[in-house]
Formats: structure tokens, sequence, C-alpha cells
């Protein structure tokens, strides 16, 4: 199939169902929408042009979320640049908690984010921003569910350190 041709089938639905969720996550990775749109572009065509067909693995997911990371990383290092410091959507707003406590929850919950390593960052977006289960994260992210496990453990023992005096965080 030629590439400018409209793809079809399992790959068209691959790209109808997940495009949107492939750009906000090389978005957040990269912390630019742009960059982040033409590598999640990138990546679907470098899926149609070398024939990988995920969604006849089952759970097409943890297999796109790699080719995601994978081109994420590989951006980086062709633009020699450091990722920009990553966006992320506002935390689901609290009946009882006023627009500055939400604002001062979001800022903090941003830069906590901001602190953490990049493998526990990635699983944080991965699990709790992207909405993958634990197996499909350790999958997109090469690694056994045990040290996902264990990434996604220190990430939120340390998140609630740094996050446990706001509203809604006290231990």
């Amino acid at each position: 199939m030629a590439i400018h041709q409209q793809p079809e089938g399992d790959f068209g639905r691959l790209v109808e169902d997940h495009f949107a969720r492939a750009v906000r996550f090389c978005s957040r990775l990269l912390g630019n929408v742009s960059e982040g749109e033409e590598v999640a572009q990138q990546a679907f065509v470098n899926l149609l042009e070398k024939g990988k067909r995920p969604w006849e693995q089952g759970d097409p997911l943890p297999f796109l979320y790699t080719v995601l990371r994978n081109a994420c990383i590989d951006h980086v290092r062709r633009t020699k640049r450091q990722a920009a410091p990553m966006e992320f959507d506002a935390p689901a707003p609290q009946p009882d908690l006023s627009q500055a406590e939400e604002r001062e929850i979001s800022q903090a919950l941003y830069a906590a984010l901001k602190t953490l390593e990049a493998p526990q960052r990635e699983a944080v977006l991965l699990r709790f921003y992207e909405g993958l289960e634990l197996p499909q994260v350790a999958k997109a992210m090469q690694r056994s569910i045990g040290a996902t496990a264990m990434l996604l453990t220190r990430a939120k023992a340390k998140l609630k350190e740094r996050l446990g005096k706001l509203p809604g965080f006290e231990q």
C-alpha cells in the first residue's frame, strides 16, 4: 500500500481509535504539542511502512506505546536537546476545593512529577494519565511487571512525600 493512500481496515481503526492518545502522550514526553503531533504521526507512518500489525497481538496499546516512547527518545536524540517540561492535564475538579486550591494542587502535582526519574515519570504517565493497566505499562516500557510495579510504588511514595500537605493528599 502506498503511503499516500487512505489506510484501511485494522490500521485505519488503530489510527482512528488511538491517534489523539498518541499525540497527547508524545506531547507530554516531549513537552511540546506540535513536536508531539509530528512524532506521533511519524510513528504511525513507520508502523504502516514497516508492515507492523499490533492489532494482531491482541491488545495493541502496549506495543503502540513502546513505539511512541521509542519515537520520542529518537526525536530527542536526533534534535540533540533535552525534552522540555512535560504538559499535564489538570486534575479532576474536587467539589469541596476552591479554584485557588485546585490551581495550587495542579501546580504542585506538575512540579512533583517533574522531579521523578524518567522511568518513574513514564510509568506514572502510562498508568494514571493514559489509563493503562499494570501489565500493559510493563509491556510498553519493556520491563517485567514486578519492576514496573516497583517503579510505580517508588513514584507514588515520592509524590506522596512531596504532596502530603496539600488538601486531598494528607497522610
